[in-house]
């Protein structure tokens, strides 16, 4: 094993055991005016063990309940059902990313087509592929900690990826963006998530 691999793990566990450490106060800064006054103040007192409500729960407003067969769906698994998500598939493959979208969430997750990843120039495209620490950094950038519906989204400005970069959540008219790119289609649920497509890769 070499040592970019190795490099590689490391950097998707850093991810995938963030997750599940995340803290009320990183909860609070994908949106603080969700957050009432008894969350401020459990999240300034370290309480871990609260939940914060609203977008933050397990549920997103105005998400359908997942039961059944489909609650046992990742939304690494919404993408395989689709001919769109070719290459977004095999950036994940090429990252070794497929444990953080499979596992337990939740997750809101921003999905690109293959349209968006044509949109790049071949040699960029290629650099991009050849290089898995790009690949996990561009996938962390369209991942965000909890289960945000549209309607959630409609309800901020702004959200925090696993990257830990802070992405802007524009609207105007009927159109909604995720950073440099458009939402073309909303509420994906699976029982780890919600997965949105979207027409850009944010790089």
């Amino acid at each position: 094993m070499n040592a970019q691999t190795v490099q590689k793990r490391n950097r998707i566990s850093l991810i995938t055991m963030a997750i599940f450490a995340v803290s009320p106060l990183a909860a609070l800064s994908i949106g603080e005016r969700f957050a009432g006054e008894e969350t401020q103040a459990r999240a300034e007192a370290g309480d871990r063990n609260y939940e914060a409500p609203g977008p933050f729960a397990g549920s997103g407003y105005d998400l359908p309940q997942v039961v059944g067969a489909a609650a046992d769906k990742t939304v690494l698994d919404l993408t395989r059902g689709a001919a769109l998500f070719k290459d977004y598939r095999e950036a994940v493959q090429q990252a070794d990313f497929g444990q953080v979208l499979s596992g337990p969430g939740p997750l809101t997750v921003f999905v690109p087509t293959d349209a968006a990843f044509d949109r790049l120039p071949a040699e960029q495209r290629r650099q991009l592929f050849a290089d898995p620490d790009r690949l996990v950094d561009m996938l962390s950038g369209l991942v965000v900690r909890g289960r945000l519906s549209a309607t959630d989204l409609l309800q901020t400005d702004r959200v925090q990826t696993l990257s830990g970069r802070t992405v802007q959540i524009n609207q105007g008219g009927e159109t909604m963006s995720f950073g440099d790119a458009g939402i073309v289609k909303t509420n994906l649920v699976a029982g780890n998530g919600v997965m949105h497509v979207v027409d850009g890769l944010n790089l």
